[in-house]
């Protein structure tokens, strides 16, 4: 593993990385390493655009099966039995996206919730997959976790950080990334902006230098002791 020293967020590189999903990047160059010299990275904004415009659609999609397959397909979280999962759900009284919008955001349905009964229709607790939902659907309470921006989390040095091992009981990981967002000096973003900031950067990360092994992208299991209580 090399020893880099990742670039220090704040709040205007979040807003940078950020521009790079818009048709107006604030610039094309960027520091990859603190101590490094900035870079072009025009042709990965290409690449942010699109999935831009694909998140729009998302949003935009009325149908609840419709909705959970374009998260799945878009972000390559290969989930199976997507109408499983719906089939669940309608027996739960959930039985289209304004439900489960309803749901979410009054806290009614919890991601660990969620978590369990796509175990019950698919065999597999889609950790990933359930942040992401859950993250289009209230963005200013559920940041993602997926493996680039867990591993970046990770590789970062802050404040009491806790123990990634933790992070499988979702409550532990937002508490971590709000610790992350506090010791930088960026609290009060939304959590979308930051997961824009930490996926971006490290999808940069990823392909620019995948050949000298700089991160271990690494998934984070999904902690079945945080279903305690839950009934189903």
């Amino acid at each position: 593993m090399i020893r880099i020293k990742l670039v220090t967020p704040t709040r205007e590189l979040v807003e940078v990385f950020n521009s790079f999903w818009t048709s107006v990047p604030v610039t094309t160059v960027v520091k990859l390493f603190e101590d490094d010299d900035d870079i072009d990275i025009s042709k990965y904004i290409e690449q942010f655009k699109k999935y831009d415009g694909e998140d729009k659609k998302i949003v935009e999609e009325e149908e609840l099966q419709e909705f959970l397959e374009k998260i799945n397909s878009v972000y390559h979280t290969r989930v199976s039995g997507i109408d499983l999962i719906v089939k669940k759900l309608k027996e739960q009284g959930i039985d289209n996206k304004d439900n489960f919008t309803k749901r979410i955001k009054d806290g009614e349905l919890t991601l660990p919730k969620f978590v369990a009964f796509c175990k019950e229709a698919t065999g597999k607790y889609p950790y990933s997959f359930a942040s992401k939902v859950f993250s289009f659907i209230a963005e200013e309470k559920y940041p993602i976790i997926d493996s680039f921006v867990a591993t970046l989390l990770n590789a970062y040095e802050y404040d009491r950080k806790k123990a990634k091992s933790t992070w499988g009981d979702y409550s532990q990981y937002i508490d971590n990334y709000i610790e992350f967002m506090r010791h930088f000096g960026i609290e009060g973003l939304s959590f979308k902006k930051v997961d824009k900031f930490l996926w971006t950067y490290a999808k940069i990360l990823s392909d620019y230098w995948s050949d000298m092994g700089v991160l271990s992208y690494e998934p984070v299991a999904f902690d079945t002791k945080s279903l305690n209580g839950i009934d189903l």
